[in-house]
């Protein structure tokens, strides 16, 4: 069982108190962000009373250097005062469950698929909660929580470095047929309430748990997420999509436009498209590469190197000439399909 001891910096007036945690992300500058031990005990009782419940032992597979794993492996363990687990650093380490105990699993994206064959394991457990953030659940998750019936229980976040918690849902075996999330009860919406039904809104939202950036001596009034939602009540909305390229890749922010500037620049005479994907095996959210170079010599090798910062493409695909559209930009319906 290891430790890691949350990151503490500040002004001088705040040295002693905040706790530091850096935006995740290898296509853009990390930026610093500082919580108050207030915030981190009111988000671990919020999510722990409302979706978590009583726990004996946690298994995390969260890096605590991210807001999730130190939330839920280190500040939900001390203030229970239960024992933890902490798999990110030792993901193949048997787990050492205690028949009849509750359990409470930490989960990102590649945790899913290292339960599903420790599966026999963790049925010891009286029961098994699991909550999961960071990024879109890999089908792993959905298969283990079908499987699982009966003694797994699954929790979809939606949050950020920023904001914390912003919402939740349950994770189930099909998916979410209408993919509503709930917000929780501290958080407050900033939009247009009287906009009509359907029409697709930037995410804002505010509350006492924003984190205060680094460059600012308290923390923001109100933080837009980038995201994009159909409000389907007022505590309940649907997510749609994105108001930027950016997605997370296990957790690792990725711009897909940085990530086309980077193969235009490195791979000139090649033609590549770059598309997200929503269901990657391990990842969960990813994206993929189509390419075509007739004659020029560019590979799979060359592609992959011109992107050595960034997460690996989920998959990449040749093609002898990439389809277009009327007007001459790549035709993205006709690429999917030729998958």
């Amino acid at each position: 069982m290891t430790t890691t001891p949350g990151r503490r910096e500040g002004s001088r007036a705040r040295a002693s108190e905040e706790i530091r945690f850096d935006t995740s992300g290898s296509t853009g500058a990390a930026r610093r962000w500082f919580r108050l031990p207030h915030q981190m005990e009111r988000e671990v009782r919020l999510i722990g009373e409302s979706l978590v419940g009583p726990v004996d032992h946690v298994v995390n597979y969260a890096p605590p250097q991210h807001l999730f794993g130190a939330l839920f492996g280190q500040w939900l363990p001390r203030m229970a005062q239960v024992r933890v687990h902490q798999a990110w650093s030792s993901p193949y380490e048997p787990l050492p469950i205690t028949p009849g105990e509750r359990v409470l699993v930490v989960c990102i994206p590649m945790a899913w698929d290292l339960l599903r064959r420790s599966w026999s394991t963790l049925e010891r457990a009286g029961s098994v909660v699991a909550l999961h953030s960071s990024a879109a659940p890999p089908p792993a998750a959905r298969d283990l929580v079908r499987r699982a019936a009966g003694l797994l229980r699954a929790h979809e976040i939606l949050g950020s470095t920023e904001t914390g918690g912003i919402a939740h849902r349950p994770l189930v075996p099909g998916g979410n047929a209408e993919g509503r999330w709930r917000a929780f009860p501290d958080v407050s919406f900033v939009h247009d309430a009287e906009a009509p039904v359907g029409r697709a809104q930037e995410l804002v939202v505010s509350g006492p748990r924003l984190a205060r950036p680094e460059n600012r001596t308290r923390p923001p009034a109100y933080w837009a997420t980038g995201d994009l939602v159909e409000f389907t009540g007022p505590r309940a909305f649907r997510l749609v999509g994105r108001s930027n390229s950016l997605l997370k890749v296990n957790g690792i922010k990725v711009h897909l436009a940085r990530v086309s500037e980077r193969l235009s620049a490195r791979l000139p005479q090649a033609e590549c498209v770059v598309l997200p994907v929503s269901d990657a095996p391990l990842t969960g959210e990813g994206y993929m590469i189509f390419w075509s170079d007739p004659g020029r010599g560019t590979g799979v090798t060359d592609i992959r190197e011109a992107l050595r910062e960034f997460p690996s493409p989920a998959r990449i695909v040749h093609l002898a000439d990439l389809p277009r559209t009327a007007t001459g930009k790549p035709d993205r319906k006709a690429l999917l399909a030729a998958l």
